[in-house]
């Protein structure tokens, strides 16, 4: 590892500037067209049940993680996670990874917003026409702002869209112009780029509630609570999770960038709860704008309003422009909204490549680059990506990448969390309670949710029940053992040395996650305990269970939605995607197994030491995976033994 350090690093102008370029970059598309239609589909105001407790209980403790880590660190994301065990680099690698992925989709999609935004000024494009329908409106984009017209059946791509060419180049010239100043120039940025979305939306607001119509809409939104969907769909609470990841764009790398840029002593927690109650805010604003519209557009054309298009693309280029296009001035409303757009989606563009930029920057090869060299660099490769969304077939693709890094940023939270929660001060808890008994006590608590997750949406038929019955004995049968090995090593310790049972129960599920938070206090400020505990025992098995749902779903013919997503064909989409998602995978894994793989990819920047340690780096020379094997093969010899011997003691009542 390098021991050179990088020069003084980089910060925002105010902490203003800062909470608006983190809410800039979790608003975005997605609290238009998706938040709404779920409230939507699963129960009307019932819905925000679940989603409040995502919130809650899953969105505000990662965004917290997330600035935490990058403020006390003081780096990106690798070196966050480097810095927790030098076999975790390959997490943050996996999480810059995911945000790649997702940005080289979504500057085409800002591409097309800017076509169809100076298409509005020709006098052929259809937003001319005041008589248009939503499904028109929404075709006349799929075929002549996306190119769409030319594909076959087989939806492969057949020609390049140049016009959409341009656009891109053109979207990642503005990204470009955002970034390559440095992050106070983009903090200054976001003053126009978040503030007039702000403005604008109350704008729309304002015109749709005062349109006839409006009233049902509305109700449609929040009105009506059917609490029955919270227990007969079940899947609402998962959509509830997903929607906070993709909303408040956690594991994306993005917040732990800009929380470096921070100084150490910021409030990271009241700043992180600002940013998620901001971004939940604006969804829900949004959604009295976007209902309000829909339900005068189903006044307006004699429709009910489950007729009319109520979420993704179609509404913003099909639905909502009709809507517009029927006041007074209708098309510089659509003009505006596709202004507006534009604004929502660069914010998110331009955060997501300052994570990679964060990263490369902070990395060995990196910091002997200017900023402006690592910006050009990422956004022509940015660029170069994009030509693959300004085919025909560019929808498409987007579509399914966008499905599948769904799998991929929940492992990368999943990690994450792990990272926090198990991993800091791991050597620690061996070293007072033994390896075996660590392994025993990680193998019952993932092992058993992860075989419950199994049977619950794995097994054909109602398996509920049965999951929750094995999960719980499983964890019984596990925890029997954890504690078995647990008195073994108490035993073993000269009598003025054991603890109490109630020091090692807090040490077994506490301790390591909890001397974190009060190392990272003493630089950030206040940590509620709660959290720790959220990120340790909370989320993970929350995670498992939402990634279970997700990759044993099924199509209506019955396949695995995973490799035939959208009945597109397996070249080249389906692998695509599914390479994406092995790729992120298989990097956090070689980083575990092979740590110095990934030696260059992050140095000092806090006088010379790695940030945000107190200890050596890299770690002491027995390391984890070590202990671990040494562990696993200990238990195994031992195991007839540890469970005879189990089934005979009795945990004395010291608790």
């Amino acid at each position: 590892m390098s021991d050179q350090t990088s020069p003084a690093r980089e910060r925002w102008g105010s902490k203003i500037a800062f909470i608006m370029a983190a809410v800039g970059f979790a608003v975005g598309f997605s609290n238009v067209w998706r938040f709404p239609s779920l409230a939507y589909e699963y129960g009307g105001g019932a819905f925000f049940i679940p989603y409040l407790m995502a919130l809650l209980f899953v969105g505000i403790p990662l965004v917290t993680l997330e600035v935490s880590l990058g403020q006390y660190h003081q780096t990106g994301d690798v070196g966050v996670f480097g810095s927790i065990h030098r076999r975790l680099k390959g997490v943050g690698l996996g999480s810059v990874i995911a945000a790649w992925v997702l940005v080289t989709y979504y500057v085409p999609l800002i591409a097309w917003v800017v076509n169809a935004f100076f298409d509005s000024f020709r006098n052929a494009s259809i937003w001319q026409d005041s008589n248009v329908n939503g499904t028109a409106a929404y075709a006349y984009f799929l075929d002549e702002i996306v190119g769409e017209k030319t594909l076959g059946p087989d939806n492969l791509p057949t020609r390049m869209v140049w016009a959409n060419v341009g656009y891109v180049a053109l979207t990642w010239f503005v990204v470009w112009l955002c970034l390559a100043w440095g992050i106070e120039a983009t903090g200054k940025v976001t003053y126009f780029t978040v503030g007039l979305p702000a403005i604008l939306i109350f704008v729309f607001l304002g015109r749709a509630v005062s349109l006839p119509g409006a009233d049902s809409g509305i109700y449609a939104y929040v009105g009506k609570w059917d609490m029955s969907g919270l227990v007969q769909r079940p899947e609402c609470w998962s959509r509830a999770v997903s929607q906070i990841f993709k909303s408040v764009g956690v594991t994306f790398g993005v917040f732990i960038a800009f929380g470096s840029y921070n100084p150490r002593d910021g409030p990271a927690f009241q700043n992180s709860i600002i940013i998620s109650v901001c971004n939940s805010l604006f969804s829900f604003i949004a959604g009295f704008a976007v209902f309000a519209g829909l339900g005068y557009l189903a006044y307006f054309e004699g429709l009910a309003l489950d007729e009319v298009a109520v979420s993704g693309p179609s509404l913003l280029f099909g639905a909502y422009p009709v809507v517009l296009l029927t006041l007074p001035g209708g098309i510089h409303w659509v003009r505006l909204l596709f202004f507006t757009l534009f604004l929502l989606g660069i914010d998110s563009a331009f955060a997501l490549t300052d994570a990679v930029i964060t990263v490369t920057a902070d990395s060995v090869p990196g910091a002997k680059l200017s900023r402006k060299l690592i910006v050009s660099g990422w956004c022509i490769l940015g660029f170069l990506t994009g030509l693959l969304y300004a085919t025909d077939a560019g929808f498409v693709f987007l579509d399914v990448f966008d499905f599948y890094i769904n799998f991929l940023i929940i492992i990368v939270g999943l990690f994450e969390c792990f990272a926090v929660g198990w991993i800091a001060g791991l050597e620690q808890q061996c070293e007072e309670l033994g390896p075996k008994t660590m392994l025993a006590y990680i193998s019952t608590t993932f092992g058993s949710i992860i075989t419950a997750s199994g049977i619950w949406f794995g097994i054909p038929g109602d398996g509920v029940w049965s999951g929750f019955v094995t999960w719980f004995v499983l964890y019984l049968a596990g925890m029997a053992v954890t504690i078995f090995l647990l008195k073994k090593t108490r035993d073993s310790m000269p009598e003025e040395q054991q603890k109490s049972w109630k020091e090692l129960f807090y040490i077994l599920y506490f301790k390591n996650v909890q001397d974190y938070v009060e190392k990272m206090k003493k630089q950030i400020g206040y940590l509620p305990f709660i959290w720790g505990v959220l990120i340790k025992h909370v989320i993970p098995p929350i995670l498992i269970v939402v990634f279970a749902l997700g990759a044993v779903a099924t199509n209506s013919e019955g396949q695995s939605v995973f490799g035939h997503y959208g009945g597109y064909v397996t070249w080249p989409y389906q692998v695509l995607g599914i390479l994406a998602f092995c790729f992120t995978a298989s990097t956090m894994l070689v980083g575990f197994a092979a740590p110095n793989l990934y030696n260059w990819t992050f140095v000092a920047q806090v006088e010379g030491s790695f940030v945000g340690t107190d200890e050596k780096f890299p770690e002491a020379e027995k390391s984890l995976s070590a202990e671990m094997a040494d562990a696993a093969k200990a238990m195994a010899a031992a195991d007839g033994e540890s469970m005879a011997a189990a089934t005979e003691t009795k945990v004395d009542g010291e608790a």
